[in-house]
């Protein structure tokens, strides 16, 4: 067993990622890039104003982290060199919850109560998704161009991503 210490802050957030590495974000604002065969650290990543609230693993040896507390925005990163590609704003509020979808599309979730879906070819805001009254708290990709919502108003919505229109709330 091992124990990978290097923040400096609570870990938040944690993905895997390709060639037994694991990416952790953390209150210190930064994100540190782990081998797990030597268990070393590999890499640390810094651009965050706030919390690194969430992470998702991309294709094409990317990632995404979502700022928290007074950062509202999500980076998008190159793993291979470390460099910022691009920087979404477009949340009012943290950023709580990431998803990549299909088609090189990157879907984020808010404490404002929100969804929105990103191109990451070109960054661009593709869709807002709006019906929690609550924070979304997490995101989940389903098969047929579907997305699951979870809310801090105890509701779960599933959407169609095609017409960005609610297929069903699931309450109680």
């Amino acid at each position: 067993l091992a124990k990978l210490e290097g923040h400096e802050g609570s870990v938040l957030c944690l993905a895997a990622l390709p060639g037994g590495r694991l990416v952790s974000g953390s209150a210190d604002e930064s994100i540190i890039i782990w081998s797990l065969a030597d268990e070393k650290q590999l890499a640390k990543l810094e651009g965050h104003t706030g919390w690194v609230n969430c992470l998702a693993a991309l294709d094409g040896d990317r990632l995404a982290s979502g700022g928290g507390y007074e950062d509202r925005s999500i980076i998008i990163w190159n793993l291979a060199d470390g460099s910022q590609v691009a920087t979404l704003e477009g949340h009012k509020s943290w950023v709580n919850c990431l998803t990549a979808l299909d088609g090189d599309r990157l879907a984020s979730g808010s404490r404002d109560r929100s969804i929105i879906i990103w191109s990451l070819a070109d960054g661009t805001q593709l869709a807002k998704l709006e019906g929690h009254e609550g924070s979304v708290l997490c995101l989940a990709a389903l098969p047929g161009g579907r997305l699951v919502s979870g809310s801090a108003d105890e509701s779960i919505i599933i959407w169609s991503l095609a017409d960005e229109k609610q297929l069903a709330k699931l309450e109680g």
